[in-house]
């Protein structure tokens, strides 16, 4: 998820907070460390997210945050449509006769499948299981060995995290925290049951595997130890 233009004096603000309380991390040159958002707890719980399963105020990223794809991500989405319609069909009654409406103006759509006893809508990837959601593009990726970004759009690839350009020559890795929902144009972190569940691993360990690919091994450990090390002593 990318930080709101509009917010960008915010997060400076936001920025120059955390340094001046201790709470700013550095994994590598210019990849600076919201040390507080990427100590929360943090894992995929679908089960507990899903629309007409999920608690009246609980929220997911697969049915309640708008996406919109770049003009390269969409290209890969609608150049593998055949294939992706029918790797959903089997898997989504939305997809059953066919390629659906993907888009709704420029984000993807969310959408309702009709099925009695459900409610609320969501990604028109997102396919339903007994286990609850899971991304259909990601499930694809997986089946055909694809690398991982190449149908699934990195803002979806990156909930929790935030990754705001503060300047030219430093980035700052945070997520949705109670100090960066609203800068980030988010939903409140305890909306959200997959954040600050109880016994999960840091967001900085859930999601090692998509740091790595941002900002490679060395900067993802970097994070980790950093995160500990902050977590041992506000203890």
């Amino acid at each position: 998820m990318s930080s709101p233009h509009d917010s960008d004096a915010d997060w400076t603000v936001h920025l120059l907070q955390l340094a001046a309380r201790g709470n700013l991390g550095q994994a590598a040159r210019g990849r600076l460390l919201d040390l507080p958002a990427l100590a929360q707890t943090f894992t995929c719980a679908t089960g507990a997210c899903t629309p007409g399963r999920r608690a009246a105020d609980a929220r997911s990223c697969c049915a309640d945050l708008e996406m919109t794809p770049t003009p390269e991500e969409r290209a890969a989405i609608d150049g593998a449509l055949p294939e992706i319609a029918a790797f959903m069909a089997p898997r989504d009654p939305r997809w059953a006769a066919g390629a659906p409406a993907i888009y709704e103006g420029d984000a993807l759509r969310r959408a309702k499948d009709g099925t009695k006893g459900r409610t609320g809508a969501r990604c028109i990837f997102a396919a339903e299981g007994p286990d609850g959601l899971s991304c259909g593009l990601h499930s694809l990726e997986d089946a055909t060995k694809r690398p991982r970004g190449t149908l699934k759009p990195l803002p979806c690839r990156l909930f929790p995290l935030v990754l705001v350009e503060v300047d030219d020559g430093n980035t700052l890795l945070s997520a949705i925290h109670r100090n960066t929902a609203r800068l980030a144009g988010s939903r409140p972190a305890r909306a959200f049951p997959c954040i600050g569940a109880a016994g999960a691993p840091t967001v900085a360990e859930s999601c090692a595997d998509t740091i790595t690919d941002l900002w490679g091994a060395k900067a993802a450990k970097k994070a980790q130890v950093a995160v500990a090390e902050w977590r041992a002593r506000a203890e």
